[in-house]
């Protein structure tokens, strides 16, 4: 019955979902997203977590859901660049169990993180060895690896072993995207480039190439959802691409909506939401859609 809503440097709020009224404002984390914030909170427990790193400073911040009073701040301790503004990321983290115990995943500029989610505490950090910053795609998990962009620059997909020190195995540089993120199914990892259209599937164990395809040409934003065996690619020029997620390359279906389409989707029980700049669509299993 709560809405959490995070706008960067701008503040934080809870929303009753029923009746619209503001619960709790934390105005209190800061810093300079030269851009904009990007980033979304994720929410553990009673907590929620987000980045805030901006070229000025970097730090992962954890509030009480409850009242939204800070639970921990803790700042980036890798190494980043001289320039201020290869030092900014928009990344979303996550949490996943590793080891027995919950551990938050947190990609920023140059490092990506572990971080104890009670305390906030850095367990360890990978560097990616090239540089890598603005951080948009939001990393993935599964059978004991991490895989992440390195975003811009030139973006590269890393598949990191989370086992024991979690160590970089893999590198993929063709078409890696910028701000889609990638997604995991059964032991293959996809994901499509920031422009043209280009879909990609590798091993996800050894980053070795299954195929590369392409589907409907334009810009990429939005990240890809996985349901039921398919995965949907939706395009900035308001293009649904869904493939089946295997190792053969299939398109399923393809549809187009009104508008700019550069939002991820959102699910709802059986319901999928989409939103362009020109309306919102809910589209049901039934096939129908209403604005």
């Amino acid at each position: 019955g709560r809405v959490y809503c995070h706008f960067g440097t701008y503040g934080t709020a809870c929303v009753d979902s029923a009746s619209g009224k503001v619960l709790w404002r934390n105005l209190d984390m800061h810093c300079m997203h030269e851009n904009g914030p990007g980033g979304s909170p994720v929410i553990a427990g009673d907590i929620i977590f987000f980045h805030m790193d901006g070229s000025d400073q970097q730090y992962v911040a954890a509030l009480n859901k409850k009242d939204g009073k800070l639970a921990w701040r803790t700042g980036r301790s890798g190494k980043l660049h001289s320039n201020p503004q290869l030092k900014k990321a928009y990344s979303t983290p996550l949490v996943m169990r590793r080891d027995n115990a919950s551990e938050l995943i947190s990609a920023g500029a140059n490092w990506v993180y572990g971080y104890d989610p009670l305390t906030g505490d850095e367990k360890w950090k990978v560097d990616y060895e090239t540089l890598g910053f603005s951080n948009v795609a939001r990393p993935v998990t599964g059978n004991d690896m991490l895989f992440l962009s390195t975003c811009f620059m030139r973006a590269e997909m890393l598949g990191i072993s989370l086992k024991g020190q979690p160590k970089i195995l893999w590198r993929y540089r063709k078409s890696v995207p910028s701000s889609p993120s990638p997604v995991y199914i059964d032991g293959l990892l996809f994901f499509v480039g920031d422009s043209g259209g280009l879909v990609t599937c590798l091993e996800a164990k050894s980053g070795k190439l299954v195929w590369s395809e392409r589907i409907a040409s334009g810009k990429y934003w939005a990240a890809p959802l996985v349901a039921a065996g398919r995965i949907y690619f939706h395009s900035e020029e308001g293009v649904t691409t869904v493939i089946k997620a295997g190792r053969e390359f299939e398109v399923i279906a393809e549809s187009s909506l009104d508008g700019k389409l550069m939002a991820s989707a959102a699910v709802a029980g059986e319901d999928l939401f989409l939103r362009t700049d020109k309306a919102i669509y809910r589209i049901s299993n039934k096939a129908t859609a209403s604005r």
